[in-house]
């Protein structure tokens, strides 16, 4: 699907229909039965999770080998993997992989590295011994993030804008299947027969049941979490942990505290329900942190580490007493943790910094620090990134709540609107090729991207990048040349890029579309290579506050529409096709037949062209 969608969840109803077919019921749903028979309602669900002592497996950026020895890392900045002997503080060898590793997994026997990666759209596949790269999958789809490997040599892959799990066998080396999912499939946690897949910007979370190869149900954990890209799975409870940020976009007075709000939420496997009063609101029970991304779960001690991206830290909580045990700093982005396998030793991924974190679990002491990536980066793209992504320097975020990545991850949109701005709402729009689209924001009152400090100093309650109290107003004097960290931040901020558009519409619909698009002047405003004639236009969306009609916004860029859903300042437009119905300049349904609108959708959504 290419346009951004909210899926509402499917009646649970629909396990109770499949329980014959998918052969779950067991003797232990035999009494329910019986209850049935004579005149009880039969609590659902009809069916008996996995043997517990069945396969498991989630995605991470880390995977350690069964002999506890060797681990190997997804280094997302340097294009590489890492083969690393932990306990030995021996780098073993940096191997090339695709564009942007995110996921790395490791067959059974400990000899074959499978890597995601995402700007690619590939799978790499490395022999560890010959440390080598002994095969490149294309997956023909968007955004390949998570993997993990199931049975049969069989890997499933979360292909993120193109709302699928690619179905991989690794022996025959080529996709072999695909699964449709709701929208930007993220995390992957494999059991057995069942697959759990969370959905990074919703805070979804579907169960594909892989014998049929398709989504039986899909559970909400609230409509506003989200940057959920991980899911850990307790077998023995039947419970899923889930670290995700909840987005406070409704709140009409935002202030620095009340923007984001991290937790881990609990859902009940038998039900896949959100259990609401086992929530863990992380900035309530300690101190404040910043995107909870990843954890680990040690089911014996009944204790979860949970690796905070933004504030680069990992919490300690023991579920039984319900408290903080502790916490860990570590370096820049932690978005991997792992246990080994007697849980002695936790693994910390810092993505952001190229270095393994090793944490003792009986003293939660950092015992090393070992550096597994040999960063050949630009240093102002390195820099500018964990500036991007970090909540814990005060310049940048007050008491560690809130960083640039919590609304714009992977300078993609949250897709939410946000009411509380003074202006009016404010639709989060994509950060790609920013270098082309000045000025910025909807009121188009930024002229350079170091006008970022004002929304640091601002909604971020930073200190700020330039030194000193006073800052250029608006369309002032430049920022630029004012401070050396914030035109690094601006540089890492002119970088990001997105995909080329997977459109597969049939080429005489898109001509046809955009014959209506030069025919209609869309060209005068939407002008170029960058589809926007960097100026500001009064459409007939209106402005705010109510009494200020006919304001002009910004014109957006017509690229990557199809990732940025919703449309407009405010984003009453959920769809593309609501654009050219609702009332406004955009306006067409009255004056164009719909199969030409309907083809002038097709174009706009093939941009930017391959």
């Amino acid at each position: 699907m290419l346009e951004r969608k909210r899926y509402r969840r499917q009646p649970f109803l629909v396990h109770a229909i499949l329980a014959a077919s998918l052969l779950l019921v067991t003797l232990a749903a035999r009494p329910a039965a019986a209850q049935q028979r004579s005149g009880t309602p039969t609590p659902l669900p009809l069916y008996a999770l996995p043997d517990p002592r069945g396969r498991l497996a989630s995605s991470n950026t880390i995977a350690l080998s069964r002999d506890n020895r060797t681990l190997v890392a997804a280094n997302m900045l340097n294009n590489t993997i890492s083969i690393v002997l932990p306990t030995q503080r021996q780098l073993v060898a940096e191997i090339a992989v695709g564009q942007d590793p995110r996921s790395v997994a490791l067959t059974d026997d400990g000899a074959l590295a499978v890597v995601t990666n995402r700007q690619d759209g590939t799978l790499s596949l490395v022999d560890i011994i010959a440390q080598e790269v002994v095969a490149t999958i294309p997956l023909d789809g968007v955004f390949p993030y998570a993997v993990v490997i199931g049975n049969n040599n069989l890997a499933y892959v979360s292909l993120q804008a193109s709302d699928q799990i690619a179905v991989v066998d690794l022996a025959a080396r080529q996709v072999v299947g695909r699964i449709s999912t709701p929208d930007f499939p993220t995390g992957l946690a494999l059991w057995e027969d069942f697959l759990y897949v969370t959905h990074f910007w919703s805070g979804d979370v579907s169960l594909v049941y892989l014998p049929q190869g398709r989504v039986v149900d899909t559970a909400s954990t609230g409509v506003d979490t989200g940057l959920s890209q991980a899911v850990e799975l307790d077998v023995t409870r039947g419970i899923a942990y889930l670290p995700q940020t909840r987005s406070n976009a409704q709140n009409t007075n935002l202030t620095f505290d009340t923007v984001v709000f991290p937790v881990v939420n609990t859902m009940d496997l038998r039900g896949l329900s959100l259990e609401r009063g086992s929530r863990i609101n992380l900035d309530a029970i300690d101190r404040p942190v910043n995107m909870p991304f990843a954890l680990a779960l040690d089911r014996f001690q009944n204790r979860l580490y949970i690796a905070n991206a933004g504030s680069n830290n990992v919490t300690v909580y023991d579920l039984g007493k319900n408290e903080t045990r502790g916490t860990i700093e570590v370096d820049s982005n932690p978005r991997g943790i792992l246990l080994n396998r007697d849980n002695t030793l936790l693994f910390i991924h810092n993505a952001l910094e190229g270095t393994l974190t090793v944490a003792q679990t009986g003293s939660l002491e950092v015992i090393d620090e070992l550096p597994i990536s040999n960063l050949t980066i630009p240093v102002d793209i390195l820099l500018g990134a964990q500036y991007f992504y970090t909540a814990a320097n005060p310049r940048l975020s007050a008491d560690n709540w809130v960083s640039c990545g919590n609304c714009h991850f992977d300078g993609l949109s949250d897709g939410r609107v946000w009411r509380g701005f003074a202006d009016g709402p404010r639709n989060t729009p994509v950060l790609y090729g920013l270098k082309e689209t000045a000025p910025y924001n909807w009121s188009g009152t930024w002229d350079e991207l170091h006008d970022v400090e004002l929304k640091i100093r601002s909604l971020q309650a930073g200190t700020g990048l330039i030194e000193g109290a006073a800052v250029n107003p608006p369309l002032g004097d430049p920022h630029a040349g004012l401070s050396l960290d914030l035109d690094i931040l601006a540089s890492y901020l002119a970088s990001l890029n997105g995909p080329a558009s997977p459109a597969d519409a049939d080429p005489a619909l898109v001509e046809r579309g955009a014959a209506v698009f030069a025919e209609r002047g869309c060209a005068d405003c939407h002008a170029g290579a960058a589809a926007t004639n960097q100026g500001k236009n009064d459409v007939g969306t209106g402005g705010a506050p109510p009494e200020k009609q006919g304001s002009e916004f910004d014109v957006p860029s017509l690229r990557w529409l199809w990732l940025s859903a919703p449309y407009f300042h405010d984003g009453r437009a959920a769809t593309l096709s609501d654009v050219f119905m609702l009332p406004g300049k955009h306006q067409l349904v009255f004056t164009v037949p719909m199969e030409d609108i309907h083809a002038l959708e097709r174009y706009l959504l093939t941009l930017p062209a391959p």
